[in-house]
C-alpha cells in the first residue's frame, strides 16, 4: 500500500518548478494590470496623479524652508534634498499602505485556483514600486532640465536605497495585508503610528547631523533615517554623513521582509477565511 501511495505522489522536477513559475508569473502579471486599470483607468488624471501628488508635497516644503532659512541644508540644493527624501520615504510608505487591503479588495478572485493571498499582494507591491520608481526617475530628470544641473556621485547608492525601502514597505505591507482581513483597525494603528510620526522623524526635512544630543541619539534607532542619510550621501557630491549605516539599514530591511513574509504564511489561510 505505500509503494502504491508514493507511486501516485508528484515528483518534483525542474520542469515542474519552471511550470509553476511561470504560471505563477502570468497571474501576478495579469493582476498588475488589473490593479493598473482599477486605480488608474477610472479616473480623468490617471497616471499623472501619481506626478502631480510628489511635485506639490515637495513644492509645498521648498517654499517653507525657503520662507524660514536662506541658506541651503549641508550646501545641496533644496529642491533635489526635499525631493530624494519626500519621494524614497514615500516609496516605503505608499508601497505598505496599498498593499494593506490587496486581500479584502480582491476576495472574489480567490474562486480560481491560481490566485492565492501571496499573488494578490505582491501585485500591489509591484505596481506601487514600480509608478514610484519611474516618478523618481522622472522628476529628477525634470528638475535637470528645468532648475538645477543634477549630478548623481553614485547612481548604484541611489538605486539601493530605493530598494531598501521598497524591501521595508514590503514587509510591512505583506504582513498588515494578511492581519487585516481579521483586523480591520490595523489599517488606521498603522497609520497613526508609521504614517505622520516617521514622516516628521526620518530626516526628509534635515540631516541628522542638524538635530542636537541627545534627540540625534534616538533618531539613529530609526532604519529610514539611515537609508535616507546614505542615499542622499549617494547623490549629492556636496554631502557625506557620517551617521547613515548601509549595514544597520539592510538588516533591518531583510529582516522586516521575511518577517512580513512569514507572518503571511501562517495567516493566509485564516484571512481568507474572515473575510
Amino acid at each position: 500500500m505505500q509503494e502504491t501511495s508514493a507511486s501516485y505522489a508528484p515528483k518534483l522536477t525542474l520542469a515542474s518548478i519552471v511550470d509553476a513559475l511561470n504560471t505563477q508569473s502570468r497571474v501576478i502579471g495579469a493582476l498588475v494590470l488589473r490593479e493598473t486599470k482599477t486605480r488608474y483607468g477610472e479616473h480623468k488624471l490617471g497616471f499623472l496623479w501619481a506626478v502631480l501628488e510628489p511635485i506639490m508635497m515637495v513644492s509645498i516644503f521648498v517654499a517653507l524652508f525657503s520662507a524660514l532659512r536662506s541658506d541651503n541644508p549641508s550646501g545641496m540644493p533644496l529642491v533635489t534634498f526635499m525631493l530624494t527624501g519626500i519621494v524614497p520615504f514615500t516609496l516605503f510608505r505608499s508601497t505598505m499602505q496599498q498593499m494593506q487591503g490587496a486581500i479584502s479588495s480582491n476576495k472574489q478572485l480567490f474562486a480560481f485556483p491560481q490566485v492565492t493571498t501571496f499573488d494578490v499582494i505582491i501585485a500591489r507591491g509591484i505596481l506601487e514600486v514600480l509608478i514610484l520608481a519611474g516618478v523618481f526617475a522622472f522628476l529628477i530628470l525634470m528638475v535637470d532640465i528645468s532648475l538645477v544641473e543634477v549630478r548623481i556621485e553614485s547612481p548604484l547608492g541611489v538605486l539601493a536605497g530605493c530598494c531598501l525601502l521598497a524591501m521595508m514597505g514590503l514587509g510591512m505591507g505583506f504582513a498588515f495585508a494578511s492581519i487585516s482581513p481579521l483586523m480591520p483597525s490595523i489599517r488606521q494603528v498603522s497609520s497613526a503610528l508609521l504614517g505622520r510620526p516617521l514622516f516628521l522623524s526620518s530626516g526628509l526635512f534635515f540631516t541628522v547631523g542638524s538635530v542636537p544630543q541627545p534627540f540625534r541619539e534616538y533618531m539613529l534607532y530609526n532604519p529610514i533615517t539611515h537609508v535616507l542619510e546614505c542615499l542622499r550621501s549617494s547623490f549629492f557630491y556636496e554631502f557625506e554623513s557620517p551617521y547613515g549605516d548601509w549595514g544597520y539599514a539592510t538588516i533591518w530591511a531583510v529582516t522586516m521582509l521575511a518577517a512580513g513574509l512569514l507572518i503571511h504564511q501562517a495567516m493566509r489561510r485564516r484571512a481568507i477565511v474572515g473575510l
